[in-house]
């Protein structure tokens, strides 16, 4: 066996190397680039794989589930869906601004985006009024889907936003933001308030469109703009030419419009203007615009420059959404009216959601609230 020599002490004997090896403690951090990065236990290692699991998993049942509502309207309805214009970048971080023609513009949206976006996917988040969220089933889900809710109070709902858009920012989220900047849908009575506000204010009165509300918008482009998410700004135009359904009463007595028309024209963050008040004004000009085009479209039924305006066929995967949701639908609903179980599941999560929906600012936040809190016992570990 080998032997080390060493300093005599005492007797001046020599020692074995397996007399003076000690066993090697296991590295708590690692270095990197000067760095001291704590190591990875197999509780992180679960943390991560479950937060990827269940966002994912989160994102892709609602995307089934967007689908299946568009499944509805093509397979059962007979609703037929027109588009012209660009395409939507699912790749891209967006805002997409549309007018709001009637309550239910943001459904319809989802039949332009399964037609319009490619590759065919997408991660839209709609900027809908802080009450939908109450709504059982829809918008319980919608909160698991990080949409973002406004209270019409702008000090909370710039707050609310900043919060779950510095979340995507920090996760490196991929998302399109759907906002209405009319703030409300086309009424004669809210036409006869924009007309108001225009002879107030010296701009022409509108026929098709009311005046946009800037405040939401350029808060959303700077936001996004500064933490150099944004890539563009999609203005999108709907028009219903025949049968034009206002409420969610008017789906129920049967009143489903025919044809859904869709124009779609990307803006380029770098074409944007960069100051506040230019912003303001290039918004206004936009729906001045889009005033003039509807004028022509509800005219002639269709866009402008589609003469062949013919509609997109139905999606195969709408076919398969209708498929796997309809007999899903209708056994979940036999278990719940025969098993007890199944009873108790929907109790329970009826009871949380509804606490969750009123006592809090909604799931989406507590999700938030919930990273927030990891990320900072992490910092203290380093």
């Amino acid at each position: 066996m080998m032997t080390v020599g060493l300093p005599e002490v005492g007797g001046g004997t020599e020692v074995t190397t397996g007399s003076i090896a000690s066993k090697q403690e296991r590295p708590k951090s690692l270095n990197v680039r000067g760095v001291d990065v704590m190591a990875v236990g197999w509780q992180d290692w679960l943390k991560g794989i479950a937060f990827v699991v269940m966002w994912k998993a989160t994102e892709i049942v609602f995307t089934m589930w967007e689908c299946y509502a568009v499944a509805l309207m093509e397979v059962v309805f007979g609703v037929r869906f027109f588009l012209s214009g660009d395409l939507i970048r699912p790749e891209e971080t967006s805002i997409i601004i549309l007018n709001h023609r009637n309550r239910l513009d943001w459904n319809f949206f989802w039949g332009a985006l399964a037609h319009a976006t490619y590759p065919p996917t997408h991660n839209c988040k709609i900027v809908l009024k802080s009450g939908i969220r109450k709504f059982p089933g829809l918008g319980w889900i919608m909160q698991m889907s990080c949409f973002l809710y406004i209270r019409r109070r702008w000090e909370d709902d710039q707050r609310l936003m900043n919060n779950v858009l510095d979340y995507f920012r920090d996760i490196d989220h991929t998302f399109q933001v759907l906002l209405f900047p009319e703030g409300t849908n086309l009424t004669p009575a809210t036409q006869k308030k924009s007309n108001e506000y225009a002879q107030k204010t010296g701009l022409p009165c509108l026929t098709h469109v009311l005046h946009p509300r800037t405040t939401g918008f350029t808060f959303l482009v700077n936001k996004l703009r500064n933490s150099e998410q944004l890539d563009a700004v999609y203005d999108v135009t709907v028009a219903y030419p025949k049968t034009l359904p206002l409420t969610e009463l008017d789906l129920a007595k049967g009143r489903m419009p025919e044809e859904v028309h869709f124009h779609i024209k990307r803006h380029h963050i770098s074409s944007l203007p960069q100051k506040e008040e230019e912003l303001r004004e290039w918004l206004g000009k936009v729906w001045m615009e889009k005033d003039e085009l509807l004028e022509i479209t509800l005219k002639q039924g269709h866009f402008p420059g589609c003469t062949n305006a013919t509609p997109h066929p139905t999606l195969n995967v709408s076919y398969l959404s209708f498929l796997f949701w309809t007999p899903l639908t209708i056994g979940m609903m036999y278990l719940i009216c025969t098993w007890w179980v199944m009873q108790y599941w929907c109790l329970v999560h009826t009871v949380l959601f509804t606490v969750i929906s009123f006592a809090t600012d909604g799931l989406q936040h507590f999700e938030v609230w919930l990273y927030r809190l990891e990320q900072a016992r992490l910092r203290k570990q380093r």
